[in-house]
């Protein structure tokens, strides 16, 4: 078995990923057996996987719709929003409920249509970054956003003053009006302009930091083909040539962003955009339980970071042969987990195929009005494109089971990083004992990193949210990174200088502000039902489904306190994860005797 130093955050940025199995037994066994057999020499060389015939999908079972027979239309900004207007006024007049009822859904189509067309558009762009007229559409629909969405609260809140509001909470749509907030204006004077120039500047960015490239030994490498050497010395050349080039432009649209975003936060009256922030993604913890669990993170779990490594997994698996294998898993463990599986691949739900244009790194959208998730990643055959396929289905699933209900970025992200660590449990019915233990060891340290890797970009964001609007420049942002990077024990382990200039490639810092700290927030989570798989598999997934299905709460504390489970927050949870961290990855010791449940 080979190790190597955690290096994984360098080379790729944010993943997103999962899967499934069944089975208390089965799950316990792999582990202490693979364990048994590797510390004793005699590890098995890996199995042929043949899959069980897959039953026929019924198309009646679901409302998704195959991607061949998705259509594009553009989208009227404009006239959608003049009609969100009129219907605000008619709503105001309405004498009975029925007829508020159609007012009320032509209203929910208009918005559901454009924020489809919007999706549909930016997904296609992703998939071709150098076609010119899906990155038209992608900014077309992006930036005429904000004049719908401020129509979109106009008539939103017509209905919250209607006389009728209790029949739509009750009847129509439960917890429609959650997201209201009394006396709270998201589009003041002066706010529109603000909100397109932000529009603007991601569209930008997205499409530099994918094609923005340097010459090396006769040909143009992207920041993602860098990370595809396989020469280490080459590696931090090309990638400090790169940075060299291009940290400067990245880094002052990131500088343009922040500044952007204060002003907006001014505007609206916030003190700082992180409370907008968090204003707007309704979470149930505050940026100070943030910071309380930051500086938790430095202390406890940073150190255990420092110590561990991943397994260097060399075996290569083709696209079909692993989607077989995840598809045989999860019909074995769940038959509607196998059923969504085997649809996101007959309707062509997944666009897995790498090539030359196509847009970094993994993630998966939602296409409203078709009722259809879609994935959107390059798998390579490698350890990462498998665990990927694998994370970004746990947001399939999530979609294609509850559709677009509203949620937090640290709930949706449970869905994929649990899924991560209960599919691990069976990777040595795939591998054979020995690369099996070394596959689910290294999706648990993918845990810690999400633990602490994450919360280090939190860390970093929260501070430069916290400049002056004059005190926002790119050397502030180098300066914070490089020491925050020191305060996680970073600069011990990497080349001294990386993290002063790697946040750039962060798509998630500049997309979607705080969206990081979600990934440590989760992975706690994950790692309880992970803890709880060891000893009752069945017992753990049913907790899963029961976080799935909101059965109790769709608030991330609240949800997972109902399912029986440890908030992050809690006295003492950081402390406890930290010790059975240290008990896997760094002793190595994968007994489960005595194990309580998580």
């Amino acid at each position: 078995m080979k190790k190597q130093l955690r290096i994984t955050a360098l080379v790729t940025a944010v993943l997103i990923l999962a899967a499934l199995v069944s089975g208390c037994s089965i799950a316990r066994t792999i582990i202490t057996e693979a364990v048994d057999e590797i510390r004793s020499g005699s590890a098995q060389p890996s199995p042929s996987f043949s899959p069980q015939p897959f039953p026929e999908l019924d198309p009646q079972d679901t409302d998704a719709t195959p991607f061949s027979e998705i259509e594009y239309v553009r989208p009227d900004a404009e006239g959608t929003a003049a009609r969100l207007y009129e219907l605000a006024e008619e709503i105001y007049g309405c004498e009975n409920a029925q007829e508020l009822k159609a007012l009320f859904e032509e209203g929910e189509s208009l918005y559901r249509d454009y924020n489809t067309m919007m999706s549909l558009a930016s997904l296609m762009s992703t998939m071709n970054l150098t076609d010119e007229t899906w990155l038209a559409e992608e900014a077309y629909t992006t930036q005429g956003f904000t004049t719908v969405d401020i129509a979109y609260e106009e008539y939103y809140v017509a209905l919250y003053n209607s006389s009728f509001r209790t029949e739509i909470e009750k009847n129509w749509q439960p917890g429609y009006f959650d997201q209201i907030v009394e006396d709270e204006e998201w589009y003041g004077e002066g706010t529109q302009a603000l909100y397109e120039k932000e529009a603007e500047l991601l569209s930008e960015y997205a499409q530099k930091r994918a094609t923005l490239t340097i010459p090396w030994d006769g040909e143009e490498l992207t920041y993602d083909d860098i990370a595809m050497l396989d020469d280490w010395e080459a590696y931090y050349d090309a990638l400090a040539a790169w940075y060299e080039a291009h940290e400067p432009e990245l880094g002052g649209i990131y500088v343009e962003l922040v500044q952007t975003r204060t002003q907006l936060a001014q505007k609206i009256g916030f003190e700082t955009y992180t409370d907008m922030v968090f204003a707007q993604n309704g979470v149930d913890y505050t940026p100070e339980m943030m910071e309380n669990m930051l500086s938790e993170i430095v202390d406890y779990l940073a150190p255990v970071y420092a110590e561990t490594f991943d397994y260097l997994i060399e075996e290569d698996v083709e696209y079909e042969e692993w989607a077989d294998f995840v598809q045989d898993t999860l019909y074995g463990m769940d038959a509607a987990l196998g059923e969504n599986f085997q649809l996101m691949r007959e309707y062509g739900l997944i666009d897995w195929q790498p090539r030359a244009g196509k847009s970094p790194g993994a993630y998966t959208t939602y296409l409203d009005s078709y009722y259809s998730p879609f994935i959107l990643m390059s798998y390579t055959g490698d350890e990462y494109s498998m665990t990927t396929l694998v994370h970004e289905f746990g947001h399939f699933n999530n979609y294609l089971e509850m559709g677009a209900v509203a949620e937090t970025t640290d709930v949706s992200e449970i869905y994929s990083q649990a899924l991560e660590l209960l599919a691990a449990n069976h990777y040595g019915e795939f591998f054979g004992a020995e690369t099996g233990y070394e596959m689910q060891y290294n999706a648990l340290s993918d845990k810690i990193n999400s633990l602490v890797q994450q919360a280090y970009y939190t860390a970093v964001e929260q501070e430069v949210y916290s400049l002056g609007e004059n005190e926002i420049t790119l050397e502030a942002v180098e300066e914070i990174a490089g020491r925050q990077a020191e305060r996680f024990g970073f600069t011990d382990l990497f080349y001294e200088d990386l993290y002063a200039y790697d946040w750039v490639t962060i798509p998630h810092l500049y997309e979607s502000p705080y969206y990081t700290f979600a990934y440590a927030t989760s992975a706690d989570i994950a790692v309880q039902l992970w803890e709880l798989s060891l000893t009752d598999e069945q017992a753990a997934l049913d907790v899963y489904q029961a976080l799935l299905r909101r059965e109790e709460s769709g608030d991330f504390i609240a949800g997972v306190k109902a399912a029986g489970l440890a908030s992050p927050f809690d006295e003492g949870e950081i402390p406890r994860i930290a010790q059975v961290l240290q008990k896997y990855l760094i002793e190595e010791d994968w007994s489960t005797e005595g194990e309580a449940a998580a």
